[in-house]
């Protein structure tokens, strides 16, 4: 058992390495000192963090040494110090905690730095922020997106500075592998939700299982290898919550649970998670149109992968930054990633992948090509491609084939071929159950928008038909430059 961590021996009498010495503890703020002394944090270290997420020069380098003597920061400073430090230790951490004496009349921010920042101020105030504050059922439902920049320096710090292993818990109600497995079987089980369901219940259920599992990290003992597998359960979970709620058109927390699932990765030593959930990103920004973005977001994922010409993880890789690619209208190099995507899956030979990519088929590589060419203007190229890849998906993955199968009325209306294009949406409509996903709705949208310009019997059946199901005032919403799926 552990023992407790108390002033009297958490301290050496002379300094240790972190700058923080004995006569500064027993005169300042000690709280502050127990933290960075559990992190093996310098002053300056935090300092540099503060400034990494709050933009250079929000403090000096030498700031912190004053409120280890007992001064208070200004402004938002103590919220964003509360956040860092609530992060690195995974588990909540309060201003007051940090510091308790502090000159009265100042109240904590009920959702830390966030809660005082709006618009790009808030969405540039943290690039990770602290789990439980802004999945707490108080928080705001929704944040503003991040930065792409934010984003990138995320990705650069994944590739190119990989955090320590997780240490082992001595302390706490011991883990058991019998807990560690249905950690498993509950992620298997979420997933195939996610496919067959999706909406938000199932975001709900998944905001539960990762309060859950950091609350595992927080209170139980474990050994090393299971604090490896707990930070994969929990990037996992992550990666599914941003899908999901990017899915729901919550771009700015979907960017926000990705990015926990990064870092959660990252600990875990994990690069093939870290990659995908990289590819996420892109992907996300790709459907919002901001493709200098995905393309270096997913460049950097490939370059963080051990083998990255074979396997489902690398073919996935290759066509989301072919999909960049598109989103850029470079049509060469789409064409060079999409044939390094199908190379990739051809010739994965022995190349074990990770469960969680088992969803990449060559349906997906397929109906994926087919929507790049659609952006590009070019539904000539798309109509075969979707086709292909719709076949190719039989009964399997109903979201993607609802997607697909409004990308395939779109490229018909395209083409100029109405009863196709209304044969589609007929099609695309008898897979309702993922009506609550934004892109399938805003996909909906402009198909219904490009049916109202035309005047016949099919394109009217096809228009009458998503009214039934969208609503009238829905279908005629103005959805703007349409979502990649």
């Amino acid at each position: 058992m552990r023992r407790p961590m108390t002033v009297g021996n958490a301290f050496p009498r002379h300094g240790d390495g972190t700058g923080v010495t004995s006569d500064v503890v027993e005169r300042g703020n000690v709280s502050l000192s127990v933290y960075l002394r559990r992190l093996c944090w310098s002053p300056e270290r935090l300092a540099r963090e503060i400034n990494r997420v709050a933009g250079a020069g929000t403090i000096s380098p030498k700031a912190p040494y004053g409120w280890l003597k007992g001064a208070y920061p200004r402004g938002n400073v103590p919220d964003i110090v509360a956040e860092i430090l609530s992060i690195q230790l995974h588990e909540d951490v309060t201003v007051n905690q940090v510091w308790p004496t502090r000159r009265s009349g100042q109240i904590d921010s009920p959702h830390g730095a966030l809660a005082s920042t709006t618009g790009n101020e808030r969405s540039s105030r943290l690039d990770t922020d602290h789990l439980d504050t802004w999945m707490d059922e108080s928080a705001p439902s929704e944040t503003a997106p991040l930065p792409g920049a934010h984003l990138i320096s995320a990705a650069v710090d994944w590739l190119t500075e990989p955090l320590p292993p997780p240490r082992p818990q001595p302390s706490g109600v011991e883990l058991t592998s019998e807990a560690l497995e249905l950690i498993d079987n509950r992620i298997a089980q979420l997933r195939h939700l996610d496919d067959t369901q999706g909406g938000p219940l199932v975001l709900d259920w998944i905001r539960h299982d990762l309060r859950w599992v950091s609350g595992l990290l927080r209170n139980c003992s474990y050994d090393r290898f299971q604090a490896v597998r707990l930070h994969q359960h929990m990037a996992e979970l992550a990666q599914l919550a941003g899908w999901l709620a990017a899915d729901l058109g919550r771009h700015g927390n979907a960017q926000r649970y990705l990015l926990v699932g990064l870092r959660a990765a990252s600990k875990a030593g994990d690069r093939q998670l870290g990659a995908h959930i990289l590819s996420c990103l892109s992907y996300q920004a790709a459907w919002n149109g901001l493709g200098k973005d995905a393309l270096r977001l997913v460049r950097l994922a490939r370059k963080g992968v051990v083998d990255p010409l074979r396997g489902r993880l690398s073919a996935l890789l290759a066509t989301r930054e072919a999909r960049a690619h598109a989103n850029l209208m470079d049509v060469a190099a789409f064409q060079r990633a999409a044939a390094e995507a199908a190379e990739s899956y051809a010739s994965a030979g022995s190349v074990v992948d990770p469960s969680w990519a088992s969803w990449v088929v060559p349906a997906v590589l397929a109906a994926d090509e087919g929507r790049s060419w659609l952006d590009m203007g070019q539904p000539q190229r798309a109509e075969p491609e979707l086709v292909r890849g719709l076949t190719l998906f039989g009964d399997e993955q109903p979201r993607n084939r609802l997607l697909h199968t409004i990308s395939l009325a779109e490229a018909r209306l395209d083409l100029g071929e109405l009863d196709g294009a209304a044969e589609a949406v007929h099609a695309a409509l008898e897979l309702t159950s993922h009506l609550s996903s934004k892109r399938v709705r805003d996909r909906l949208a402009k198909v219904h928008a490009a049916l109202a310009r035309l005047d016949s019997a099919s394109s009217r059946a096809a228009r009458t038909r998503i009214e039934d199901v969208l609503g009238p005032r829905s279908a005629t919403i103005d959805m703007g430059r349409p979502h990649a799926c």
